[in-house]
């Protein structure tokens, strides 16, 4: 029996890191414990409180074990966010002055996109249709921080 308890200790802690290397709905999170707990409950039915103190110590050192490994490896910089937003709010006035400009497309609007309005970068919806890059276009609509922009006519 004591095979299949190291077997669903192994599955536990590979289930839980993975979920530290994958975030996601926490299923292998989830399994992973469930997991954990099992082998560590069989441990302390079967083979009493000592043997799951050991093990308890095992996982815990196994674990800070795989996580030191991921940090000498390189691979838990590559998974870890480790840049700071900086950006303040968006100031939704900047965009006022702009209704019935025109500009040009510099991305192709599907129906979102970006375009030259007024000499500055704004990203813009189209009307629902897609609309080419290079295209000349007149802002028509400014809600909150969306701007709306048609093809000109001409």
């Amino acid at each position: 029996m004591f095979p299949w308890i190291v077997v669903l200790a192994v599955l536990g802690l590979v289930m839980i890191f993975a979920e530290i290397l994958m975030p996601g709905f926490g299923l292998f999170g989830i399994l992973g414990t469930i997991s954990l707990f099992g082998s560590l409950a069989l441990t302390f039915k079967i083979y009493g409180l000592i043997l799951f103190l050991i093990m308890l110590v095992a996982v815990v050192v196994v674990f800070f074990a795989m996580v030191f490994l991921a940090k000498q490896s390189g691979l838990y910089n590559k998974i870890v966010l480790k840049d700071k937003q900086e950006a303040k709010d968006f100031d939704e006035n900047v965009l006022q002055g702009l209704l019935g400009q025109t500009g040009v497309t510099h991305s192709t609007l599907r129906p979102f996109g970006v375009a030259e309005i007024d000499g500055k970068m704004v990203d813009v919806c189209s009307q629902g249709d897609f609309i080419d890059r290079d295209e000349k276009v007149q802002v028509v609509q400014i809600t909150g921080k969306t701007v709306i922009v048609k093809v000109c006519e001409a």
